[in-house]
């Protein structure tokens, strides 16, 4: 939501406005959320069961991004922005309750330009940034949710060029002064990305995205671990390194997307180096391919200071009055990822996922995910599917 023009007239009512938002000559402040009723069942082999125990059908509510967000331009434009959970799309916390995913202050140093200071996401990966509700699936990849830099205290330095056909970010980041430990014990963390559109015509209905990331990180009190979920978040990890010795990671992403119209192609690839005498200096790789069908025709909107897609909206919103179908939207994603590297043996999983999704409106959606997913850990290789339905509002 834009901040009001400031020569807007305060005296004539604004009839547009919506109701979650205040807004005057000073700025505006917004409301929003994302509200979910999560469903998962599982349908395990013998061997699965022996791998990661017998997985509990359940079902959960979430609240995503209770956001609260105001842009002020007194004495100069400034944005805020605060973001809490209550089981949250970032899988691996392991807890249930709030959370705080985003509490960070933005200021405009040039045009198209900002930093950010403060709690927020460290800027790499095209899904890892993309709003976990915005997908055209419930969870993201097993790639983005294990090797991930996700929201980390620190500064990042944004930008666009070339009519925001080229997006960037950078940033440092350390979370001492909210996990506990010292500035050395915690580890720095460096990141950065890099995007570019290639194609950008017919109003954004046909398009074509290239990108590249890149991270450094200090290992928090010399261990490291990486770890997923199948891709449902009610479930246990599948994939699990445990804490191993290491002293810092590399990690490098690369990202390609493509949209002609209604149809929307993606993948993301990344590996990840560990500097670990002890460990063998071990190498995790990665990645994930995903195309989407809109049976309707809508085309995802494309956000290009982000460099992501965002959520479908439906050009033909459903109503018992008036008629109108929503927007129908069909995806299908393979994700593949491998933690066994030299002394460290965390698994190889990949996943087949099929999607279909109704938006009867643009603040809502109801959603099925079928997947099939195969682990291979100690020697022993177990099958799962899983079947997954959410009901969600979004203000």
């Amino acid at each position: 939501m834009s901040v009001p023009a400031a020569g807007r007239s305060q005296s004539a009512p604004d009839h547009t406005r919506p109701w979650n938002e205040v807004s005057g000559d000073w700025g505006a402040v917004q409301l929003h959320s994302t509200l979910m009723v999560d469903g998962a069942f599982f349908s395990q082999n013998g061997a699965s069961v022996r791998q990661v125990g017998d997985v509990p059908d359940d079902g959960e509510f979430r609240l995503d991004r209770l956001e609260l967000t105001s842009q002020l331009r007194v004495p100069f434009r400034w944005d805020f922005e605060l973001n809490a959970n209550y089981n949250g799309l970032d899988q691996n916390n392991g807890e249930r309750g709030w959370t705080i995913s985003d509490l960070n202050v933005s200021v405009p140093l040039w045009s198209g330009g900002a930093v950010t200071v403060g709690e927020q996401a460290a800027g790499v990966g095209m899904e890892r940034l993309t709003r976990g509700e915005d997908l055209p699936f419930m969870e993201r990849s097993t790639m983005s949710e294990a090797i991930k830099k996700s929201h980390e205290l620190g500064v990042r330095f944004t930008g666009t060029a070339l009519n925001e056909r080229l997006a960037w970010s950078a940033g440092w980041f350390n979370d001492w002064l909210t996990n506990g430990d010292s500035f050395e014990e915690s580890g720095n963390l460096f990141a950065a990305r890099v995007t570019g559109l290639l194609v950008d015509a017919d109003g954004g209905r046909r398009l074509l995205h290239v990108g590249v990331s890149g991270a450094y990180e200090e290992a928090p009190n010399g261990t490291a671990r990486v770890r997923s979920r199948p891709e449902v978040h009610q479930s246990p990890d599948f994939v699990d390194t445990g804490s191993f010795a290491a002293d810092h990671t590399e990690s490098l992403g690369l990202e390609l997307a493509a949209q002609q119209g209604p149809v929307a192609i993606s993948g993301e690839y990344t590996f990840t180096d560990v500097s670990g005498a002890s460990s063998g200096s071990p190498r995790f790789a990665a990645y994930y391919v995903m195309a989407s069908w809109t049976l309707t025709g809508e085309p995802r909107p494309y956000d290009r200071k982000k460099g992501v897609f965002e959520r479908l909206r439906p050009s033909s919103p459903f109503s018992f009055r008036r008629g109108g179908s929503g927007a129908w939207e069909f995806a299908a994603r393979y994700s593949w990822i491998d933690l066994d590297s030299n002394a460290v043996r965390g698994g190889r999983f990949d996943r087949f996922s099929a999607a279909l999704s109704w938006y009867p409106a643009a603040a809502w959606r109801v959603q099925f995910n079928y997947g099939y997913g195969r682990l291979d850990r100690s020697g022993v290789t177990g099958l799962t599917r899983f079947y997954q339905l959410r009901l969600q509002f979004e203000l």
